[in-house]
């Protein structure tokens, strides 16, 4: 059986088709199922790990418990509070203050989130990193950047607070979109900085090499934060779930280097290392906070070894690691547009609509890629009419994708 090439959904960028986005999912009726990005609403059964992590955070800040929590791993989207919004059909939620969400959308864990960051003065470092790291997974990142006070801060030449650090770049990078290849020089200089605990220089070289990873670049400011991360890493005490998230973390980063050389083997065994150290730091299901951390560093390294083994051919292999993968995280679109790929790859087309229709109840702009793959799999089966009804219904959600005109066309001509 020849197995079809997996065509790639990719939004136009910019922000005239954002806007266009946005208008289409003002009336397209795939309203997101979570309620926590926004008003802060209580966790349901179709909320995502990333949603509940951020209720989580909410709540330990505003019970005055910031310092219990563990350091997390994923961020959600900077615009999906927007997005969401604009899925209610609710133009009046998508504001850029904090303090003007709709009353009956605003939870009261909203309004006393919004009374503890009143007065950032009074926050502790721990509230203050939790406080900032909240405000940017809801959309907010002016006032997360007026709880660290960093709103007339000069990227070139401000001091970092060793306990705050990561924190703070997290905010100057929202804050300044056009300075981040700037702020990444400012992380390196960061994580080569000594007086600041081994921990932050870890997260900060991390950053950098996964950034430059990301672009596929091979540059020199990857090699030289991996090799500051490394440094980093052996300076990290003790034997617990901590230091091991840590050694998950960098193996994993690090991976980027022998990757973008096209080096399968020493990839492999670096994500291998990745996955070890995560298995060594896994608590009970029960541990509550420290589980939860657990499965957010989880996530993004099934995803990362799915998808590398994917492109290694070793299609075995994917199709388990992204079954884990949906278990990690059952209310994630990712997580089904992994195992998706996996079971295309494998050639069970039928499958793999499956998984996409997961996606579906989810609602929100992830329906629209979902949607255009189940066409493109009704295509692939010999089913036009039914692959072109998907295609229209993508389009509603998501315009601005050109391949989905592309797909439309071929099977209505």
């Amino acid at each position: 059986m020849t197995i079809p090439t997996l065509p790639k959904h990719v939004p136009t960028p910019g922000a005239p088709a954002f806007a266009q986005r946005l208008r289409a999912l003002m009336t397209a009726g795939t309203p997101a199922v979570c309620p926590i990005h926004v008003g802060l609403g209580d966790p349901v059964p179709g909320s995502s790990s990333l949603a509940t992590i951020t209720h989580a955070i909410a709540r330990h800040l505003v019970d005055g418990t910031a310092d219990q929590l563990p350091v997390f791993n994923t961020a959600p989207p900077p615009a999906l509070r927007i997005l969401q919004a604009a899925s209610w059909a609710r133009l009046d939620a998508m504001t850029g203050d904090f303090d003007q969400m709709p009353a009956d959308l605003a939870g009261d864990l909203w309004h006393c989130v919004g009374a503890v960051c009143a007065s950032p003065g009074e926050l502790t470092r721990a509230e203050g990193r939790a406080a900032s790291d909240l405000l940017l997974r809801l959309g907010y990142p002016r006032r997360a950047g007026e709880v660290l006070g960093l709103l007339d801060a000069d990227i070139h030449t401000h001091v970092f607070h060793p306990e705050t650090v990561r924190a703070e770049l997290a905010v100057l990078f929202r804050l300044h979109p056009g300075a981040q290849d700037i702020l990444e020089e400012r992380a390196l200089q960061a994580a080569a900085d000594e007086s600041l605990p081994p921990r932050a220089r870890l997260a900060l070289a991390n950053f950098v090499v996964v950034r430059n990873g990301k672009r596929g670049t091979q540059t020199l400011a990857l090699h030289t934060a991996a090799w500051f991360g490394q440094q980093a890493m052996a300076q990290i005490t003790g034997s617990g779930m901590d230091r091991h998230l840590a050694e998950h973390t960098l193996y994993r980063a690090i991976a980027y280097v022998p990757f973008l050389r096209k080096d399968g083997d020493q990839t492999m065994e670096l994500l291998d290392r990745a996955a070890l150290a995560l298995e060594d730091a896994c608590p009970s299901p029960d541990a509550g906070l420290q589980r939860l951390a657990w499965e957010d560093h989880a996530f993004p390294m099934f995803e990362t070894l799915s998808k590398t083994l994917l492109a290694q051919g070793k299609t075995e292999q994917a199709l388990a690691s992204s079954e884990r993968l949906t278990h990690l995280s059952p209310y994630d679109h990712r997580a089904w547009a992994v195992r998706a790929q996996a079971l295309v790859a494998a050639g069970h087309l039928e499958d793999a609509a499956v998984a996409w229709e997961q996606t579906l109840p989810q609602g929100g702009l992830p329906v629209a890629a979902a949607l255009f793959y189940l066409g493109w799999v009704h295509q692939q089966l010999g089913s036009p009419a039914e692959a072109a009804e998907h295609y229209r219904r993508s389009l509603a959600v998501d315009p601005t994708a050109p391949v989905v005109n592309e797909h439309l066309e071929a099977v209505t001509a």
